[in-house]
């Protein structure tokens, strides 16, 4: 079992992470103040967009990593995906959803990343009403660090969900890149959310 504090804050997070799978595919990004342009330091506190010549990166101000944005994706108000965040984004034209959360690895239980790839899995599991389908992908890398990959399918109240679980072990800390999608879309989302993963990164010095 994790560590009591990083599980408590978890399990927390990840049901406002479900609560906002729900409302956001019932009424869209509207919901919970997401706008397509969000703007103003107040709505960007853990996170900040650097743009550059190769495009847009999402960059944490809690933790030394970032995502690159690719087409499609932008920065999401803080917050509103999951309350610890140290990440977030999603892509409005295709239902696209992403939080990235760091822990260090003195919080959790020992064990290797396996085991904490697990104990993570079974945290989002426990925020479903119903989990429909579970399988490890081959991902054993994001970039050059190691990680561990599931897909999962369940659903939340009356919304069917397909999530892409990842966590990456970075240095001193574990981070659960996690992206999800209305059920139905899953297929033609698939390649997308991959590739989303793989643009997760630690920040350069």
């Amino acid at each position: 079992m994790a560590g009591s504090k990083g599980l408590g804050w978890y399990r927390r997070g990840m049901v406002a992470l479900a609560a906002a799978t729900v409302v956001l595919g019932a009424a869209g990004c509207s919901t919970l103040g997401l706008s397509r342009s969000p703007q103003g330091t107040d709505e960007m506190k853990s996170q900040y967009v650097d743009s550059g010549f190769r495009g847009d990166t999402l960059v944490s101000r809690m933790k030394p990593v970032s995502l690159r944005l690719q087409n499609g994706w932008q920065a999401a108000p803080t917050g509103t995906l999951h309350p610890s965040a140290d990440l977030e984004a999603y892509n409005p034209d295709q239902n696209m959803f992403l939080v990235v959360v760091g822990e260090s690895r003195a919080a959790v239980a020992q064990g290797n990343l396996d085991d904490q790839a697990n104990i993570y899995l079974q945290i989002l599991k426990g925020g479903l009403s119903q989990v429909t389908n579970q399988e490890r992908t081959d991902v054993d890398r994001v970039n050059s660090f190691p990680a561990v990959q599931y897909k999962v399918r369940g659903d939340v109240g009356q919304q069917a969900v397909a999530y892409l679980h990842t966590t990456v072990e970075m240095g001193e800390d574990y981070y659960q890149v996690v992206v999800w999608t209305p059920d139905d879309q899953r297929l033609t989302n698939a390649d997308a959310m991959q590739s989303i993963v793989q643009e997760f990164r630690a920040t350069q010095p």
